[in-house]
């Protein structure tokens, strides 16, 4: 009987062990799928881009698989660097702007608007129905347009004020013949003027006096007469002594 009772402790044991190493198993395997993580970088210091991916298993916080890199090539970005619409800052220590982010069960873009640089990004890619590149068109047919327009695209980008970038982007493809439109420029610059404005009093709205001030100059730089940021600029230097 005792011989008996022990057979049965001893299965017990094993079906416990068995139990364990699947239960441990399984959740490896959910943590695991969970904790995979992979999405699109873009640098607006060259322009250029970068897929990344890796595994970070939640709850216990342990990474699986470290993160790695892989250069995303984009045609658009690229040739605005080699035709000099744009010109890299240099920096050693390049800045990385999340594009889209996905993992886990979700199989949706997860883009925090924080750093939003699909706002421009995505543009690189615009088409027409017959397959042309919208804004490759738009550089080539206007070029003394595009080689003030996008430098004014990068230093937003650079700043990372990047929603207000699609409202630019749609005011320039609109005006297909830019360079011989003597209002055009005016119109853009207080576009610009109003962009760093509005990024200014949110930063304001927030307690970052500091970068609302350099906003609030960026403004006036492309909008002598914007008043508005002359008096939130005032604004923010008092609220700094």
């Amino acid at each position: 009987m005792a011989k008996k009772k022990t057979q049965n402790g001893r299965l017990l044991v094993i079906i416990a062990l068995i139990v364990t190493v699947v239960i441990a198993g399984i959740s490896f395997f959910i943590m695991s799928a969970i904790g995979e993580k992979s999405g699109v970088e873009f640098s607006p210091d060259d322009f250029t881009m970068r897929r990344f991916d890796y595994c970070n298993l939640p709850i216990i916080n342990w990474t699986r698989r470290g993160i790695k890199y892989a250069v995303v090539f984009d045609s658009t970005a690229q040739t605005l660097i080699a035709d000099g619409w744009i010109r890299k800052t240099g920096r050693v220590d390049k800045r990385w702007h999340l594009v889209s982010e996905s993992g886990g069960w979700k199989f949706s873009d997860q883009i925090p608007t924080a750093c939003d640089a699909r706002f421009l990004t995505d543009y690189f890619n615009f088409t027409d129905s017959d397959g042309e590149n919208l804004i490759n068109k738009w550089n080539n047919d206007n070029p003394v347009s595009a080689k003030k327009y996008w430098p004014l695209i990068a230093e937003m980008a650079r700043d990372e004020l990047y929603l207000p970038i699609p409202g630019l982007m749609e005011f320039v493809l609109e005006h297909p013949e830019p360079d011989k439109d003597d209002e055009f420029m005016a119109e853009l610059m207080e576009r610009v003027a109003d962009a760093w404005y509005q990024g200014g009093m949110t930063d304001q709205l927030e307690g970052r006096h500091k970068r609302a001030i350099e906003r609030f100059d960026i403004a006036l730089g492309n909008n002598k007469e914007h008043s508005l940021a002359e008096a939130a600029k005032a604004t923010s230097e008092a609220a700094s002594k």
